[in-house]
């Protein structure tokens, strides 16, 4: 967007970028006003992390060449996953509820009794389960890969593409609020979890994650299923040949939701109605995401 003055380096937020300060600015409100239960480091860094955020995409600005566009394009990518592992602290304050109970009889309902004890007593290979494990742990880095195949060719849509995957991400955390759930791992299928094939690279990889993943009540709806099918959606719109690659890891990594006990089925579920209301905002706020003509090369 061009500034006042017709400089097109002196650009406004992107709509991505204003919707990571409105998230940043929630959970520091959160925060601020728990002040006996969140600590001063964690208020004051909340506020620190908009402030930065925003004074460098304004100062970074539009039709920049070089680092400064790498860096504008790139600026998003550390905030999403600062706010996530920020989540598990605020959630509780906000809704104290754990809605396992109620997401276990809705799975009960849609796959029957027999059904879905049988999914939680499914045997899985050693192989198999390392590859459904590393599948699950591309999640964060798909939409990289896609931003960054986007910036190379320097698509005049991927700003657009990143708000619109930052928005959906986004919506999945607000979900989190409304249903904290735990997911069947650390419920009903707690002993299958711990109980998978170790194989060669999914324990390991499993443990790393549990110990990262700091928001414990993530599990409804699955932001695993709704970013990578974001993901997949623009890449077969603007890098056909990257979206060939990707989906059979995105395709193993929503069946990993579900197979390694992560997410409810009805958490998958969820995922594409909530994503095409998240699409819809984006779409609304800054304009629709085309297949580009240059797709397929």
């Amino acid at each position: 967007m061009i500034g006042a003055a017709g400089d097109p380096r002196k650009a406004v937020l992107r709509t991505g970028e204003i919707a990571l300060l409105v998230a940043l600015g929630a959970l520091a409100a959160i925060a601020w006003a728990n002040p006996a239960s969140v600590p001063l480091s964690t208020r004051s860094s909340l506020l620190t992390v908009a402030v930065l955020f925003g004074v460098a995409a304004v100062a970074l600005g539009e039709g920049q060449e070089g680092w400064r566009y790498w860096f504008r394009e790139l600026l998003p990518i550390p905030v999403v996953p600062y706010i996530y592992l920020n989540l598990g602290r605020m959630i509780p304050l906000v809704n104290g509820n754990v809605y396992d109970p109620q997401l276990e009889r809705l799975d009960r309902r849609l796959l029957g009794a027999e059904a879905q004890a049988a999914l939680y007593a499914l045997p899985l290979p050693a192989w198999l389960a390392d590859v459904l494990t590393v599948a699950y742990s591309t999640f964060f880095f798909l939409p990289i890969v896609l931003l960054v195949a986007l910036a190379r060719r320097r698509d005049p849509l991927t700003a657009r593409v990143v708000s619109a995957l930052i928005l959906t991400f986004l919506v999945s955390y607000a979900g989190y609020f409304v249903v904290p759930a735990y997911g069947p791992r650390v419920t009903v299928a707690q002993e299958r979890y711990a109980t998978l094939p170790a194989g060669i690279v999914g324990a390991p990889i499993r443990d790393a994650l549990d110990h990262w993943e700091k928001t414990k009540t993530d599990a409804f709806p699955s932001g695993h299923t709704m970013v990578t099918l974001a993901v997949l959606l623009f890449a077969r719109r603007r890098v056909r040949g990257l979206y060939n690659v990707m989906l059979p890891i995105g395709a193993l990594l929503i069946a990993a939701t579900v197979l390694l006990t992560y997410h409810w089925v009805v958490d998958v579920l969820a995922a594409p109605p909530l994503l095409a209301a998240a699409l819809a905002l984006a779409r609304a706020i800054g304009g629709r995401v085309p297949r580009c003509e240059t797709a397929d090369r």
